[in-house]
């Protein structure tokens, strides 16, 4: 049975803001109308996969497989969402400011939108494991 969530309607969203933007402005260059169409479709595309039950079973699965790993590599793997998530809004929120949000920047930070939605998403599920 699929199962909507919030994150679902994240990624739906994001992908038809991508899409307005990429068909709306006339002046964008092929490249980035590509860019922005792609990463538009990635979006949609972990918008259906989120779905299905996989998705969510992934993280405790994978939680599972840690236990007998040694600690350092459990505690990378327990941050490594959190560093995605801020090395992916060091790098695209200046360049957006600094371009005064040019298309051109909006295509450049499009691309770490969906890291930082499937880390949001993987850090949610995380959370209610635990409760």
């Amino acid at each position: 049975m699929r199962h909507f969530t919030l994150f679902t309607f994240l990624y739906l969203a994001a992908g038809v803001c991508l899409t307005a933007i990429a068909l709306q402005h006339p002046d964008i260059t092929p490249n980035l109308k590509t860019t922005l169409l792609v990463n538009a479709g990635l979006l949609y595309l972990v918008a259906v996969l989120s779905t299905f039950p996989f998705w969510r079973q992934s993280v405790p699965q994978s939680q599972a497989r840690l236990r007998d790993k040694p600690a350092w590599r459990r505690n990378f793997v327990m941050i490594a969402p959190w560093l995605i998530i801020a090395l992916t809004l060091v790098t695209a929120i200046p360049d957006l400011v600094n371009h005064n949000w040019a298309t051109e920047a909006i295509a450049r930070a499009s691309v770490g939108l969906l890291l930082i939605l499937v880390s949001a998403e993987q850090l949610f599920i995380r959370s209610q494991i635990r409760q």
